[in-house]
């Protein structure tokens, strides 16, 4: 099975002295609980930093296509959401490309939707919050598992605290916590085998 990541900033990972990201930690625990799976399971983090649901639409197709192997099944696992704010992106276009992004890619093959951390500024945190709850809304309308990030995050002094080198990213403790959420979220668990 090939997984894609798809996502901005925080799905790639930035601000993680490790530079694993939460993705590469369940890859690595995935691995790490069944060597084999390290042969069979193609995990492809396609994060990259700043990108809006707008530039999310204009590349995911193709990169993932460019990953898809004859005969595997692919699955997709969405996180974004975060930099539409920053970018002023009009709300309206945020759910028309993010509904065409995840209703394309449920006829593709498994889907999941990941709603974006919060911010450390109370204000971009509550826009990135609105985002999440959007997406998720139209999640459910499709049918494709979400898992929310902000609320138990926003909840966590110590995951606040690890934004504080530039507001958004955590560091590696940060992702770590991002990590250990979705480690018992079963859509994401299952697909990995974690």
């Amino acid at each position: 099975m090939v997984i894609c990541f798809i996502g901005d900033s925080l799905t790639q990972g930035i601000g993680d002295q490790q530079a694993l990201g939460w993705v590469g930690r369940l890859a690595r625990e995935s691995f790490a609980r069944d060597p084999a799976r390290s042969r069979s399971l193609t995990v492809c983090n396609l994060g990259l930093r700043s990108d809006s649901s707008v530039r999310i639409a204009a590349r995911w197709r193709k990169e993932t296509d460019r990953r898809r192997r004859p005969g595997e099944d692919m699955a997709f696992v969405f996180s974004f959401g975060a930099a539409d704010g920053k970018f002023h992106v009009p709300g309206d276009q945020t759910l028309r490309v993010s509904r065409e992004i995840l209703s394309c890619a449920a006829s593709l093959g498994r889907t999941l939707y990941i709603a974006p951390p919060p911010a450390f500024e109370p204000a971009w945190s509550a826009h990135i919050r609105q985002v999440g709850l959007s997406l998720c809304g139209i999640c459910a309308e499709l049918g494709i598992p979400t898992f929310d990030f902000h609320q138990p995050l926003a909840a966590a002094p110590a995951y606040m605290a690890s934004l504080e080198a530039d507001g958004i990213h955590p560091d590696a403790a940060g992702y770590d916590r991002m990590a250990g959420l979705l480690r018992d979220w079963e859509p994401l668990a299952e697909l990995m085998g974690i």
